[in-house]
């Protein structure tokens, strides 16, 4: 896998919650890539300091609605 497709995947490797294929093929670059690593690094703290400071709410009802209307329309 090469640098490119890792930084557009590098979520995947954050959220470990993809098939468990591409985490491990994402890991592996990361084990042999510095510069991917470290990106990596500091998106995964990006991403746990917004997790720890946001907490997760529902979305509206309404917005619920008005997303799901449009996503059917397409």
């Amino acid at each position: 896998m090469g640098c490119r497709r890792v930084q557009r995947a590098v979520f995947f490797w954050v959220d470990r919650d993809q098939e468990e294929r591409i985490v491990e093929r994402i890991a592996r670059h990361l084990e042999e890539c510095p510069q991917c690593r470290d990106r990596a690094t500091e998106i995964e703290r990006l991403i746990l300091l917004v997790r720890s400071r946001c907490p997760r709410r529902a979305a509206p009802s309404r917005l619920q609605d008005q997303i799901l209307s449009l996503l059917e329309r397409q």
